[in-house]
């Protein structure tokens, strides 16, 4: 008798999926010891004005820069130096200390080259599903990474963390990713369920058999169990790290202790949202942009590698990349905000070891017959080139035709270190691919 099953008979027949808000699937995952490599995939949600986080210091494009933005340029005096030709934001100081511990790498111009758009759902969804040509693709990125690491053993209890209320874009159709945003109501034991004892005794009876469902409700149940045993509310950070309040900096802090808990994560994604800024972004360093987006995203990412990094090899391991959907226009608007544009950049950070830091890609420029239509930094480098080479240097993932169908042509920028492996753009064979399940 096969071992297959399909999806929907599973989760109908699995009703701890529902109940915790989990659903696992029957595939082979990392080993759960304290040497596989981890990617924390942070998205700031609303599109980053990554020109004023990372504002130029020097040449024509400082002028350009000022005359676009008369008011919401960071002036000179108050940006931080960074390499000559760009400085950055003065809130985000902790940002220029990873940079000049070449803990932080910058690649500047990047976006979705195969179909842009200035809508948000649309150009979060392209990037996310890693399909950026095709609307309406069924699985996320981060999901295809999983189902196609081949011949792995199945000892990893919670191999992708979601720290949101809801399972992102790039996660979906992995149903083996846990999507949690408060620990403490992990658990059966919540008030909201009154017939938690009596469940809590009767499903591992029911999960204790070897088929598909047992061994995957199984896994669920002890999943449960390790997220409910631990304190997340009386977790102390390592190295004196101090994450900033809020939402942002509880997920990051939830995500650092499931690391050091070695219970096998290979991916965890998680959103910063407010990024939207089209009025009253803040003059100068000041307002809104500094006080609530820049200021905690600095102190969070230094707060996250300083506490990864006081213990065992946590942050050797880890690997942070930080994305949004497009840039911001380069003229400012009358609303003293900026709108929707097109070239971003995106960060990767972690231990210097592992990082190439410094700026990379090309740096269009900011004159008129440089912006794309006009108006926006333009892309010149293609998103998918960056997170492949994190793919294959950092996660030894070679197989490119099946995370990111029809990309082809891939080399690799140099932005973290690794060995580089042929790069396998074919379709996936059932052998390798296989979840367990049938669509």
């Amino acid at each position: 008798m096969s071992n297959r099953m399909n999806r929907r008979e599973f989760i109908k027949t699995l009703g701890l999926s529902t109940v915790a808000g989990l659903g696992w699937r029957n595939m082979a995952f990392a080993d759960a010891s304290d040497t596989q490599n981890i990617v924390i995939v942070i998205f700031l949600r609303g599109a980053c004005d990554f020109l004023n986080l990372f504002p130029p210091v020097s040449g024509a494009d400082r002028d350009l820069y000022e005359t676009a933005r008369p008011n919401l340029h960071i002036p000179l005096s108050q940006t931080l130096p960074l390499d000559g030709q760009f400085g950055v934001h003065p809130a985000g100081a902790p940002l220029k200390t990873l940079f000049d511990n070449n803990q932080l790498a910058i690649v500047r111009a990047v976006g979705n080259t195969v179909q842009p758009s200035r809508s948000h759902f649309d150009a979060q969804a392209l990037l996310e599903s890693g399909t950026p040509g095709t609307k309406g693709t069924s699985t996320g990125w981060l999901a295809r990474y999983f189902a196609s690491i081949p011949n792995l053993p199945p000892s990893i209890t919670v191999p992708s963390v979601a720290a949101s209320s809801y399972t992102p874009t790039s996660f979906l159709g992995d149903p083996a990713v846990l999507t949690m945003d408060d620990p403490d109501y992990f658990s059966l034991d919540n008030a909201h369920w009154a017939w938690a004892d009596r469940l809590a005794n009767v499903l591992p009876d029911l999960h204790a058999g070897n088929s598909p469902v047992e061994q995957a409700g199984s896994q669920a149940l002890t999943a449960m169990q390790i997220i409910a045993s631990q304190d997340f509310s009386g977790y102390v950070p390592g190295g004196g790290a101090v994450y900033p309040n809020g939402y942002f900096g509880d997920q990051l802090k939830m995500l650092a202790q499931i690391i050091k808990m070695n219970v096998g994560l290979r991916m965890g994604a998680l959103d910063f949202g407010g990024w939207d800024t089209h009025n009253d972004q803040g003059n100068g360093s000041a307002g809104y942009f500094s006080d609530n987006l820049v200021t905690p995203l600095a102190n969070g990412l230094q707060a996250f590698l300083t506490d990864l990094g006081s213990a065992g090899n946590y942050l050797q391991r880890t690997t942070v990349i930080v994305q949004t959907e497009f840039g911001r226009r380069v003229r400012e608007n009358a609303d003293y905000g900026t709108d929707h544009g097109y070239g971003a950049d995106i960060l990767i950070s972690g231990d210097a070891s592992q990082i190439v830091g410094g700026f990379h890609g090309i740096w269009p420029g900011l004159a008129s017959n440089q912006l794309f239509e006009g108006m926006d930094v333009d892309v010149t480098t293609d998103y998918r080139r960056i997170l492949s080479e994190i793919l294959i240097r950092r996660l030894e993932n070679p197989y490119l035709g099946a995370i990111f169908p029809g990309y082809t042509g891939y080399s690799p920028l140099g932005v973290v270190q690794g060995t580089d492996l042929e790069p396998i753009y074919d379709n996936p064979s059932d052998e390798i691919f296989s979840d367990g399940f049938e669509d």
